[in-house]
């Protein structure tokens, strides 16, 4: 696993509740629903990232979001492998190594599903439970079509997203720029309205339990190019699975 990859995995494992990952949809010709409802819309979004910096476009990976109707979701990335986090309505949180068939599972109590998918009735300012999406404050800009999709336009700091009012705020457009210089673009390639693939909620038989860090970096746990931030990251995740892990 390169430092790129997991320098994403740091942030979106710090950020697990917090941020929702967007892109373009690539556009499915199908109606709205005729009415909202109060709990999770279920639907599956298949997103892929593009960094540029200056002047150069370099691909990133490939992203799958998931929710079903009972609130559990997962997130899949695919980059040299699979890597996927499960967060089930019962609060357990698994997050699996396709690559190496590892797993870290812990209890996320804390993360209840109402609090994982954006209201449409708030305009996607916040969750089913009404609470804040993310401790930074948010700003809607206003209502934007997106892809033939109508959608909110809301903006924190450096992120701009776009979410689909009538598919659960659905992401389907974002940017992120970095004081770096970096800009990170997400381009949805596909939004399936309806209950997920089961598939994408298994956890393999033989998936071996491993602290995070193992997870990451392997048994060795080899990480030449991780700087002293990314090792302190990596010693609180594991701090905090040996807290909250699930016995078997």
């Amino acid at each position: 696993m390169n430092y790129r990859t997991i320098s994403r995995w740091v942030i979106i494992l710090v950020a697990i509740g917090m941020v929702a990952f967007a892109g373009r949809f690539i556009h499915l010709r199908i109606k709205a629903r005729a009415a909202q409802v109060d709990g999770p819309i279920p639907y599956t979004v298949t997103l892929r990232e593009t960094v540029h910096n200056q002047g150069r476009a370099t691909p990133g990976p490939e992203y799958t979001w998931a929710i079903r109707a009972d609130g559990s979701r997962v997130i899949r990335i695919v980059e040299n492998g699979s890597q996927r986090i499960l967060n089930f309505a019962s609060g357990v949180e698994v997050t699996i190594n396709d690559a190496n068939n590892t797993k870290s599972s812990i209890w996320r109590k804390d993360l209840a599903s109402p609090e994982w998918q954006r209201d449409p009735k708030s305009k996607c300012l916040t969750s089913l439970a009404g609470k804040p999406m993310t401790t930074e404050p948010e700003n809607l800009i206003g209502e934007e079509t997106v892809s033939g999709y109508r959608t909110a336009k809301i903006v924190r700091g450096g992120v701009t997203e776009w979410f689909a009012l009538d598919y659960g705020c659905a992401s389907v457009k974002d940017t992120w720029s970095f004081a770096t210089g970096e800009v990170s673009e997400k381009a949805l390639v596909a939004l399936v309205p309806g209950e997920p693939d089961p598939e994408l909620f298994e956890i393999p038989a033989r998936a071996r339990e491993v602290p995070p860090s193992e997870r990451m970096l392997g048994r060795k746990k080899d990480c030449p190019d991780c700087d002293a931030h990314a090792w302190k990251v990596f010693q609180r995740l594991d701090e905090e699975y040996q807290r909250l892990a699930v016995k078997p």
